[in-house]
C-alpha cells in the first residue's frame, strides 16, 4: 500500500515538473515587450485631521509599457505606466489631480502550462507624481516622488509564435504627499489588459 502510494505520487510530481517544461520548449522567448491598457484603483484612504476628513484618490484608466527579460523560469520585467487620479476630501472636496507615473521592476516566477503562461513575484516601484494641480485655481504644488513595493500576479495567452494577449493585476504599498494633500495611503490595485511581443 505504502509503495503504491509513493508510485503514485511520483508519477503526479512528474507530470507536473514535465508540463511546464514541455510548454516552454513549444513557445520560448527571452525578450518580451507589451502595451496594455490599465484600470488604477486606490484601496486605501487615511484620514488627516480625523475621520470627517479622509482623503482618497479616484480610480482612473491609464496606460503601460513594458518590457521582460527572461531566461527559463525566472524574468525580470520593467515597465512604466500612466495615470492621472483626482484628489478630494470629504470636507473640502476637490483637491485636484496629479499625473501617477511609476516606473517598476519585477522579479518574475513562470509557470507556463499548455495553454497559459502563469507568472508573479515581488515588485518594487519608483512613482514619479506629477505636480497636484489644484481645483480651481493656476496653483500647482509639488508631489514627493515615493518608492512602493508590493506583488504581482500575471497571465498571458499565446496568439502565434510571437504575439500574446497579456493580462495581470498589482497591488503596490505607496503614499502620496504635498502641501495640500498633506498624507494619502493610496495602495492602488492595478490591472492590464494588452497584446505583447516575443523574440
Amino acid at each position: 500500500m505504502r509503495h503504491a502510494l509513493r508510485s503514485t505520487l511520483l508519477t503526479l510530481i512528474a507530470i507536473i515538473l514535465s508540463l511546464p517544461t514541455t510548454a516552454h520548449a513549444g513557445k520560448g522567448y527571452g525578450t518580451q515587450f507589451w502595451a496594455a491598457t490599465t484600470y488604477v484603483a486606490p484601496l486605501s484612504e487615511r484620514s488627516a485631521t480625523g475621520v470627517s476628513d479622509a482623503l482618497k484618490a479616484s480610480s482612473e484608466m491609464g496606460y503601460q509599457f513594458g518590457v521582460e527579460f527572461r531566461s527559463g523560469f525566472l524574468g525580470v520585467a520593467l515597465d512604466y505606466l500612466h495615470a492621472t487620479p483626482k484628489f478630494q476630501s470629504n470636507t473640502v472636496g476637490a483637491l485636484g489631480t496629479a499625473d501617477f507615473n511609476p516606473i517598476s521592476a519585477t522579479l518574475q516566477l513562470h509557470l507556463p502550462l499548455p495553454i497559459l503562461d502563469l507568472y508573479a513575484g515581488p515588485t518594487v516601484s519608483y512613482v514619479n507624481w506629477g505636480d497636484l494641480e489644484v481645483s480651481g485655481t493656476t496653483v500647482k504644488q509639488k508631489v514627493d516622488a515615493k518608492l512602493g513595493y508590493g506583488f504581482s500576479v500575471g497571465a498571458d495567452l499565446p496568439l502565434g509564435h510571437t504575439l500574446a494577449l497579456t493580462s495581470g493585476a498589482r497591488w503596490l504599498k505607496l503614499d502620496a504627499q504635498s502641501t495640500t494633500l498633506s498624507r494619502v495611503a493610496v495602495d492602488p490595485l492595478i490591472t492590464h489588459l494588452g497584446l505583447a511581443l516575443r523574440f
